[in-house]
């Protein structure tokens, strides 16, 4: 008994330090196992490529943030756009901040002088269109 439970406990951390990758294609095993072996290979390294189908590009990033649909040359066309995140530097910078009551009543903190932070805002990713339910051409933002 005691052997299951280490057993089970190893299992579980290792699960838990899967890639997304590894997370999708173990939890969508019959959708993995239709791909193609090249497909399959593409999968593992979180690569598309044209032709793919939209069960190996879910597998490979994901879902996406956006989906688009529309036509061209009288073919249905679906986009999926993926978020790409960005830092934004700012420097705060002060002498002190104090809040309350005003005139003197409140709080002050006399130690406070601000400093640099870092915040991530998404922006346009990887792009991926498909027509007839396969991959027709895709944009990677570097």
């Amino acid at each position: 008994m005691k052997n299951l439970l280490l057993l089970t406990t190893a299992a579980l951390l290792l699960v838990g330090c899967a890639s997304p990758i590894e997370r999708r294609v173990t939890r969508n095993p019959e959708m993995f196992n239709k791909l193609t072996a090249a497909d399959q290979s593409s999968v593992r390294r979180g690569e598309i490529r044209e032709g793919m189908t939209k069960d190996a590009v879910f597998l490979a990033l994901g879902r996406p943030a956006r989906v688009h649909q529309g036509k061209r040359g009288g073919k249905d066309l679906e986009r999926w756009s993926y978020n790409s995140y960005e830092p934004v530097y700012t420097h705060h910078f002060g002498f002190g901040t104090s809040f309350g009551g005003g005139c003197g009543y409140g709080y002050h903190d006399p130690y406070y002088w601000g400093g640099p932070s870092i915040d991530y805002v998404p922006v346009e990713g990887t792009q991926v269109e498909f027509v007839g339910g396969k991959v027709a051409g895709f944009t990677v933002k570097r």
